[in-house]
């Protein structure tokens, strides 16, 4: 079953930049973008990134800002530092060279099981089995049963020629083939072995995770610019965008009772934005602002066209375009 996925992955990979040369660093980035990202999404943002940061040594020396706005509009911006503080260790702890044994990479800041294994593996052709959402639906198909799936894929792995080329072809399997409604099984190199597919599972397999309802919500914007054209962003302190720059948001009576004095202007417009489990329709309004109390170092007047300077969330630049502040 190894021999059949790996020559069917040699034929039918996709050509995405990372695979070019299998350079551990670049694998890494890679990996740390996929989590939790579609890969149409990753890909204009790995090459930018990598343009930004060609090498480990350039993101270890960059600092947490230079990496967040590079990183800004991917989310989960937790991945962006703490891709930063494992180069960093990289670079104190084992002279620049990322590692090549799981065991190694698992002392990395940021790097988990699932990493240590992608980059062993894909960047080393270790015999070290990964485990993601497509290997664990692929595995519980192919064995006909929920359960853990790294006992699998580590058969699997210990099974096959080239550790890189099986447990990537696992991963494009079930992007490509394998998917979770509708699979291609007729194409699946592997369906003679699917017991799944034998039992007529295969639509129920692996048992879905129950989902979370969505919390909808509403929050007002408010674009307030200075003669220069700047626009007024506060810099946020809590957990979830610690350090990213948002643009003044909340009820009108917030600017009266904190930091601000400002006033509702017009409406430009609304627009929908997706945040983990929450909807928002963000209504966006020009302000006028009389004056900044309390804390005006948490504001600063920043230029639309050097955005891409500064970390922030995805939904500002959809503001800035309604605006026609920007593309």
């Amino acid at each position: 079953m190894t021999r059949k996925l790996e020559a069917w992955f040699a034929r039918h990979q996709r050509p995405l930049p990372w695979r070019t040369a299998y350079d551990p660093y670049q694998v890494w980035v890679s990996e740390v973008m996929l989590q939790q990202t579609r890969m149409e999404v990753v890909l204009p943002y790995f090459q930018r990134f990598l343009s930004r940061f060609p090498t480990l040594s350039s993101l270890a020396a960059a600092t947490e800002d230079e990496v967040t706005a590079a990183w800004s509009g991917l989310g989960y911006y937790r991945r962006a530092r703490m891709l930063r503080d494992g180069a960093a260790a990289v670079r104190d702890r084992f002279a620049g060279t990322v590692p090549s044994t799981v065991e190694e990479l698992l002392t990395i800041p940021g790097i988990g099981r699932y990493t240590a294994g992608a980059i062993a593996s894909v960047a080393f052709n270790a015999h070290a089995p990964i485990v993601d959402g497509n290997v664990t639906r692929v595995t519980a198909r192919l064995f006909g049963s929920d359960g853990d799936a790294w006992p699998r894929a580590q058969a699997l792995v210990d099974a096959c020629q080239s550790p890189r080329t099986l447990n990537q072809s696992l991963m494009e399997l079930g992007a490509l083939i394998c998917t979770p409604r509708n699979p291609s099984c007729l194409l699946c190199p592997v369906r003679t072995h699917c017991v799944a597919l034998l039992e007529g599972t295969v639509d129920t397999l692996p048992a879905p995770k129950p989902k979370q309802s969505p919390r909808e919500l509403t929050i007002p914007l408010y674009l307030i610019r200075d003669r220069r054209g700047r626009v007024l962003m506060r810099r946020e302190s809590g957990p979830l965008m610690n350090g990213m720059y948002h643009l003044p948001h909340g009820n009108a009576a917030l600017f009266s009772e904190h930091t601000l004095d400002a006033t509702p202007d017009e409406l430009l417009g609304s627009f929908r934005h997706t945040v983990t489990t929450r909807k928002i329709e963000f209504q966006l309004f020009t302000a006028q602002v009389g004056r900044i109390r309390d804390s005006p170092g948490d504001y600063e007047w920043i230029d639309p066209d050097a955005m891409h300077e500064v970390p922030h969330p995805s939904y500002v630049r959809k503001a800035l375009r309604l605006a026609r502040l920007s593309r």
